[in-house]
């Protein structure tokens, strides 16, 4: 008995480590449905003041929020019993969930729409021995992501003055445009970051009895004489010789503190072979494709949703052969190949809405397999790196979350992917039947036929989704969702949103509150 238990444990460890590399939300249910994980990135986008109040204390299939307040008691149910399942377009109940139990603090954007897949991860009875939520929040990531190159800026360059120009520069954005996404998203300025990282490494200098407190200050770039001394008062509580003095009286194990924190009983070395496997074994889990690829480019592993998503027979030939830099659809992607560039440079990169070649795939791999109705796939494609460490790259994670896919008759799809994919535009049969190579009337009547509508229709269908889904964004008035949709907000156009959704723009944004 004392084996199997510790067999678990071990397991689990490796489960958790494996996990917290993830830039994702991730949260780890076991089969009763208590929550036993969650990963740094969770702890930090749900803004969770304490952890311990959450792990081992929330039991999902009993949360009243979750089960009566979101209507999610019948997918928890098919998850637990061990169906990987997505429920698309979740709002998240953070003032509920905060009033209920107070484990969840004020969230910057109170208004997330998620998609969350949940997949079990099965014993050797084939029954659930856990399972896996991942919170995928596509339309404010790149806005965290932009945040976050920001926060690493300063944390690598925090011996050196304060300056928002070179922040901003290597963000790419203006810094105005960047002091106010990096309070949206830390709560704080970059200047009150700055300072912040400076205590911090202040305080780290004064518990070393070796260095006077002039000398500790120096050793990290600032005058003690200057206003850092009143700042570090301000933010402690007390001066630095106070603060030398309280914490020489401590006996703090703060190693311990930052593990139990970061929510990880053993940290494995990310060098090992037995990482490197349990990365691979516990990514085949995912039910959405994940590519693994070496500091080279050469791919090292490829899930079995891969496989599955892309028809492809054999992932041998593609493990011997494939290396990213050489692939010519990647070279020819501009925004694809720079983005990849950036990820292999040791940034978490969120690459948009990439069409994947399957054709090409088919034609080199020469493993399609036969019926395959799916014209083409878009995904948004999440990169990130596996350091190690002493923050060596070991490992380039792609997760590929698909955005479309056109299947069916060939024209057909190729006609929506059209309209998708020039949705802004002002619509143009002409252009929509030269795309899939048929004269415009042969193309509404086989449009009509396999659809029910015509091809206008779609197209105003595609309008009104892309209308709905900016007007959840509060930031933007009215006018300005209309604006960014390629509308002017006139009267006729706002009558043709009451008309396809039953109540005017301002009604449907009051709605989804």
């Amino acid at each position: 008995m004392y084996c199997i238990k510790a067999n678990q444990e071990y397991e689990e460890n490796w489960l958790f480590n494996v996990l917290n590399h993830f830039p994702i939300p991730i949260e780890v249910f076991n089969s009763e449905g208590l929550c036993i994980f969650i990963n740094k990135e969770f702890i930090e986008f749900f803004c969770v003041s304490d952890p311990s109040m959450i792990v081992g204390k929330t039991k999902i299939i009993h949360d009243v929020i979750i089960n009566e307040k979101m209507s999610t008691s019948e997918y928890l149910n098919r998850v637990f019993s061990g169906e990987p399942l997505s429920f698309d377009d979740v709002r998240v109940p953070f003032d509920a969930i905060a009033d209920c139990c107070c484990r969840i603090e004020k969230h910057p954007d109170n208004d997330i729409y998620q998609k969350i897949i949940s997949f079990p991860i099965l014993n050797q009875y084939s029954s659930p021995n856990y399972a896996v939520a991942l919170f995928i929040t596509k339309n404010i990531y790149q806005s965290r992501l932009d945040t976050r190159k920001a926060k690493e800026y300063i944390d690598k360059h925090w011996m050196e003055d304060y300056n928002t120009e070179k922040i901003a520069e290597y963000t790419g954005l203006c810094s105005q445009y960047l002091a106010r996404l990096f309070k949206k998203f830390m709560g704080i300025t970059p200047y009150s970051y700055y300072q912040n990282v400076k205590i911090e490494k202040i305080k780290e200098a004064l518990r070393n009895p070796k260095l006077s407190i002039r000398e500790a200050f120096i050793s990290c770039g600032v005058d003690y004489s200057g206003g850092i001394a009143d700042v570090f008062k301000r933010r402690t509580g007390m001066t630095p010789s106070m603060y030398r003095r309280t914490f020489l009286d401590r006996d703090i194990d703060e190693v311990k503190q930052v593990e139990q924190h970061n929510n990880i009983r053993v940290n494995y070395s990310v060098d090992t072979d037995d990482f490197k496997q349990k990365l691979f074994q516990y990514s085949e889990y995912f039910p959405v494709p994940i590519q693994i690829y070496k500091t080279n480019g050469d791919i090292a592993y490829i899930n079995n949703a891969v496989l599955r998503m892309w028809n492809l027979l054999d992932r041998s030939q593609i493990l011997e052969n494939y290396n990213l830099f050489r692939d010519p659809q990647v070279l020819e992607h501009s925004e694809l190949n720079e983005g990849l560039k950036r990820a292999f440079q040791g940034e978490t990169v969120l690459i948009q809405d990439v069409r994947i070649p399957l054709e090409s795939y088919w034609e080199w791999l020469m493993t399609r397999t036969e019926p395959y109705d799916i014209e083409a796939v878009y995904t948004d494609i999440l990169n990130f790196p596996i350091k190690n460490e002493i923050g060596k790259m070991i490992y380039l994670v792609s997760i590929f979350f698909t955005s479309r896919i056109y299947q069916g008759k060939s024209e057909i799809a190729k006609a929506k992917e059209f309209i998708e994919n020039n949705w802004r535009e002002e619509f143009d049969i002409e252009k929509i039947s030269k795309a899939v190579c048929l004269s415009p009337s042969h193309l509404v009547r086989l449009f009509k036929i396999n659809t029910g509508m015509t091809p206008h229709k779609y197209y105003k269908s595609i309008k009104v989704v892309k209308l709905k889904a900016a007007l959840r964004d509060t930031n933007l008035s009215v006018a300005e969702v209309f604006s960014s949709c390629g509308f002017e907000y006139s009267g006729n156009n706002a009558r043709f949103f009451k008309t396809q959704v039953g109540m005017t723009p301002s009604e449907y944004r009051k709605s989804i509150k």
